[in-house]
């Protein structure tokens, strides 16, 4: 493997790794190529806003930043508005021989992979982006999220909400939407605004959602001041997962609410059963202290007006859970997988659930680290059977990324910023996920490329890390 500065070559002459099942594997080249739809809308994170946050840097960290690229059995082809932020979520919509990504506002025309531009800059508003088709409006449904600032760090309270309790009044005397908005995209040059839904006035807004163009959309919120039982320092309420009924995206309305009980004001008697309500200084450090509650979404693989009724949610510290949507005003946990206390402690334990392999019985989940430094324990990704929903087991983690030979540290804990992964790739994309194939994206540690055919023996296939930007402050 070498270093590149330009477009990257992949050596063809990579022998074949082994048979499965009475057929040849493809090549590594071959096997990232078939799955690249599944990988390509990875790349775009919000590292600028979190790039240095409680950094502890050793003796053998860089005084400097990483400027060179490092690739691995993948191609670069093409980059879009280079040296321009294209932060947050994305998705991708068809329609007809077309291929357009919604992200940050704007639509870009993917339809050409080699050289995507700008189709509608600023046709919308909001970054937490769900599209999907709606069959019975025959119609192209977007919904975005809004919500309200984070209760962060700032220089002189570099522990968040315990160095400054005033830092969540961004929060309780924000003017905007705390919700989500529904436009019909059907026409991504003439996007048109549908309607403004609130999940209420005095919470924080919704974070991150899920919307297949069905009944039914799963906010990731807490819509009032009750849910205040949050340990994280940059937060400062617990989020639950909220269904609304979209069958008239001009017109939702809320069906119910599901939260971690413990979660509200009123609730201690529960709350005091957690482990995480004792992580909380002085017992730990102001910058140690674990996120509770839904990080979101709840997905729901199968429509419940198709038959579905299951959600799959990441409720941080709390842990993976199944709920029954089988009446979806009554909303109930299955089951539960909470690893050992030490990867729930701090962080983000459990971030986003990937349902693209449910048929075969398994979710991979992520945490989501957000401290520099490896100031926190490294969060696997656990791959865990469901089978027993009742009883969830993990039975592998995806191979920890490690730096390329040439790298200059031996460790992405040495490499500055933080190190963990961050999202998958979405379930609604254009397609259908692959079976044997995974990618996350690991903020310092760029994209990676998991062969996943044996879910007992994940290997990482290939790998991307572009240039560290910014500066080390």
């Amino acid at each position: 493997m070498k270093k590149v500065s330009a477009t990257p070559k992949v050596d063809p002459r990579k022998s074949r790794k082994g048979s499965l099942e009475g057929g040849t594997l493809p090549t590594r080249r071959e096997f990232i190529r078939g799955a690249a739809g599944a990988s390509l809308l990875l790349a775009g994170s919000n590292v600028a806003a979190w790039a240095d946050h409680h950094g502890h840097p050793t003796p053998q960290s860089l005084s400097y930043l990483d400027r060179r690229m490092y690739i691995h059995n993948m191609e670069i082809l093409a980059h879009f508005m280079p040296g321009q932020s294209r932060n947050g979520k994305m998705q991708m919509m068809s329609i007809g021989n077309r291929r357009y990504m919604l992200q940050q506002g704007d639509v870009i025309d993917l339809s050409d992979v080699r050289k995507p531009a700008m189709y509608n800059k600023g046709g919308f508003q909001g970054g937490q982006v769900q599209v999907a088709f709606n069959k019975d409006l025959k119609k192209w449904i977007l919904m975005t999220g809004s919500q309200t600032p984070i209760t962060d760090s700032t220089p002189e309270a570099p522990n968040g909400k315990y160095d400054d309790p005033h830092l969540d009044d961004k929060r309780k005397n924000f003017k905007g939407l705390r919700g989500v908005r529904f436009y019909d995209v059907t026409d991504p040059s003439k996007i048109v605004k549908l309607s403004e839904f609130s999940t209420g006035a005095t919470g924080q807004g919704t974070h991150r959602n899920y919307y297949d163009g069905g009944k039914y959309a799963y906010l990731d919120t807490a819509p009032d001041e009750t849910f205040i039982h949050q340990p994280a320092y940059f937060r400062q309420l617990v989020n639950g997962n909220m269904i609304v009924d979209t069958t008239d995206p001009s017109n939702v309305s809320e069906v119910s609410m599901w939260w971690v009980p413990g979660s509200r004001k009123g609730e201690e008697a529960e709350y005091n059963k957690w482990i995480w309500s004792k992580l909380v200084p002085p017992k730990v450090a102001k910058d140690q202290t674990p996120f509770a509650g839904l990080h979101g979404p709840v997905y729901v693989p199968k429509k419940l007006e198709d038959g579905g009724n299951r959600g799959y949610g990441a409720f941080g510290c709390n842990g993976f859970i199944i709920l029954d949507l089988s009446d979806p005003k009554k909303q109930r946990e299955v089951g539960r997988f909470e690893p050992p206390a030490q990867y729930s402690g701090m962080g983000i334990a459990f971030h986003t659930i990937y349902c693209g392999v449910l048929d075969r019985g398994f979710v991979l989940t992520n945490g989501e680290t957000t401290n520099s430094d490896c100031n926190q324990i490294f969060l696997p990704n656990w791959i865990i059977d469901i089978r027993d929903e009742e009883h969830p087991v993990p039975v592998a983690q995806l191979p920890r990324p490690v730096p390329p030979p040439e790298a200059p540290y031996r460790d992405f804990c040495f490499k500055r910023g933080r190190f963990g992964a961050h999202n998958p790739p979405h379930l609604k994309a254009p397609g259908k996920p692959r079976q044997d194939f995974i990618a996350y994206s690991y903020f310092i540690a760029g994209l990676r490329c998991y062969d996943i055919g044996d879910l007992y023996h994940p290997e990482e296939v290939a790998y991307f890390v572009p240039p560290e930007g910014g500066d080390l402050e």
